[in-house]
């Protein structure tokens, strides 16, 4: 037991979720005044039923690339775990100083029972506020980033489309759902980009060492 604890140690990070849990939900009963993000472009997409299982299929990519770096690749997993969590108390901050709605949710569809279901659950436990920027699409991105950047995938092409392709249908099922707008995908998009210079490519070993050289 004290071997495994030592080697998984890094699991400290995970206590990330109980102050982003009660940051999170507490901003929906303690807001008013939130901003539609509706626009043109959005009036223009169709609501797609069945792209509600690939909305939910973001929990198992995301929960399935993290738990692979976890066990896998310490140093990747913080580089992941850092763009994710950076990402996600940014979008935290944006929506406590701009809180967004996007309620344009159809109310008669058809589809099959099951997946009407399942558009339903979604419906029930995900309000339509604090949408921009999108973390459902923000962590898509993130994790397609972390797979592609990873050393041992590194001659796994596919794989890489593979993660690249399910950080597209994911971005794209929030709009075909009805839970996110353009905006929303749009500005995740932009978060992820920043974030990907500053976790994946920003050298700071280098920066560190050239000041302590011009110290010399």
């Amino acid at each position: 037991m004290k071997a495994f604890i030592n080697k998984y140690k890094h699991a400290w990070v995970f206590l990330y979720f109980v102050p982003y849990m009660i940051w999170y939900f507490g901003l929906q009963y303690i807001q008013t005044g939130f901003t539609d993000v509706y626009t043109s472009i959005d009036k223009t997409i169709p609501f797609v039923p069945w792209f509600i299982w690939i909305y939910i299929y973001w929990f198992l990519f995301v929960a399935g690339t993290i738990a692979y770096f976890f066990f896998k690749d310490r140093s990747d997993f913080y580089k992941c775990i850092a763009f994710l969590f950076i990402g996600m108390t940014v979008c935290l901050i944006v929506f406590s100083l701009f809180p967004t709605s996007y309620d344009h949710r159809p109310v008669n569809y058809e589809c099959d029972s099951l997946t009407r279901l399942a558009v339903q659950i979604i419906y029930q436990a995900d309000r339509p506020q604090n949408v921009f920027p999108s973390i459902h699409v923000y962590n898509s991105i993130g994790c397609a980033i972390a797979i592609c950047k990873h050393e041992k995938f590194e001659y796994k092409k596919g794989l890489k489309v593979f993660s690249v392709v399910s950080a597209i249908l994911i971005t794209l099922s929030t709009m075909f759902v009805k839970q996110h707008s353009v905006l929303d995908a749009l500005s995740a998009s932009l978060l992820a980009i920043i974030m990907y210079v500053l976790v994946y490519v920003a050298d700071y070993k280098g920066i560190m060492y050239r000041r302590k050289y011009k110290k010399r």
